[in-house]
């Protein structure tokens, strides 16, 4: 991914001419960064050197648009971090605790599998039906799960309005989560997403009206989203804090991330207190992962599968008590 993304880069640069400007000329360049976790980093570089850009979303990608006179400065700023991604300097402290633990494929395939798996149970389970007794116990309310109906916190992640609905989040989901899962492998990655989409459903539920039913895996994908901006602010702190301001680097991707938010999460229909709230758990989720990496450095590729397995075997759990439930109140 580091090599297409420099790739990239010094191919946008040859475009790059220093001419008198052109009033016929667009004001604007645009690219495409080659993934959701470029996208924030670029945007992170491009804060920290207070770089003026605007973002879009389109097609299932993220566009960053420069001005035209800038552009040139803000590809220099961008190719300065990725040769110093490339060529780290060596740190004066103790020698840094190595971060990524997925491998590229390894989380291609989790993300791919955790994506596949919501598109199997919709095409079973079919669009959100209030007439529907499974569809309504398996549904986000505020009152049965304040009444100890837990399972609704993670088979309301499962259950989507409708096919557009559904392919939102398995893109947004996708791309976000190979992110987390390349920094924090493919168990302790699927379980900090899941874990921020149920926390975040239990404290959305605590503003929902009694009986408001919602549906969707929108709330674990944003908390995925949490989890990444937290885990970026941790590398810049382990990178700058010796030397520059920890606040001003360690807050850029903070911010990043709630921009992202309010461009993708605050749509009309949807449900913003739990894109709000899954986003807060992810970030309340990562901060002692992200600031204390010596913790998950040291999992075992056993322990991650262990992760692995538990996450994974919520989903049929929490189902299989919809069964329970609908059969004791048949």
């Amino acid at each position: 991914m580091r090599a297409l993304a420099c790739g990239m880069l010094l191919r946008m640069q040859a475009t790059h001419i220093t001419e008198p400007p052109n009033p016929d000329e667009p004001t604007e360049q645009t690219v495409t960064p080659p993934s959701a976790e470029k996208t924030l980093q670029w945007i992170t570089v491009l804060s920290a050197a207070g770089m003026a850009y605007r973002l879009s979303h389109e097609a299932g990608h993220w566009h960053l648009h420069l001005p035209a006179a800038q552009a040139a400065q803000a590809w220099a700023e961008i190719q300065a971090f990725e040769a110093d991604e490339q060529h780290p300097a060596q740190p004066h402290t103790p020698p840094k605790v190595p971060i990524a633990l997925g491998s590229g494929q390894t989380a291609y395939w989790t993300a791919f599998w955790a994506a596949y798996t919501l598109v199997i149970l919709h095409l079973s389970l079919g669009a959100f039906d209030a007439s529907n007794p499974l569809h309504v116990a398996g549904a986000m309310s505020r009152t049965a799960l304040l009444q100890g109906e837990w399972w609704r916190s993670i088979t309301a992640l499962t259950l989507h309005s409708g096919f557009a609905h559904l392919m939102a989040n398995v893109f947004f989901l996708f791309f976000v989560g190979q992110a987390v899962v390349r920094e924090l492998g493919r168990g302790l990655g699927l379980a900090a997403i899941v874990m921020g989409g149920i926390a975040g459903n239990y404290v959305a539920a605590l503003t929902a009206a009694p009986h408001q039913r919602s549906v969707g895996a929108s709330t674990a994908c944003f908390a995925a989203l949490g989890i990444l901006c937290v885990v970026q602010a941790g590398h810049l702190y382990r990178r700058f804090h010796s030397w520059r301001p920890v606040w001003r680097k360690t807050g850029i991707p903070i911010a990043a991330g709630i921009a992202l938010l309010g461009l993708t999460g605050t749509s009309e229909g949807s449900d913003i207190a739990a894109h709000f709230f899954g986003f807060v758990c992810g970030l309340a989720i990562a901060l002692p992962i992200a600031y204390r990496p010596h913790s998950i450095a040291n999992l075992s590729a056993a322990m991650q599968w262990a992760l692995l397995t538990i996450t994974a075997s919520l989903l049929p759990l929490a189902w299989f008590f919809v069964h329970l439930y609908l059969t004791g109140i048949g």
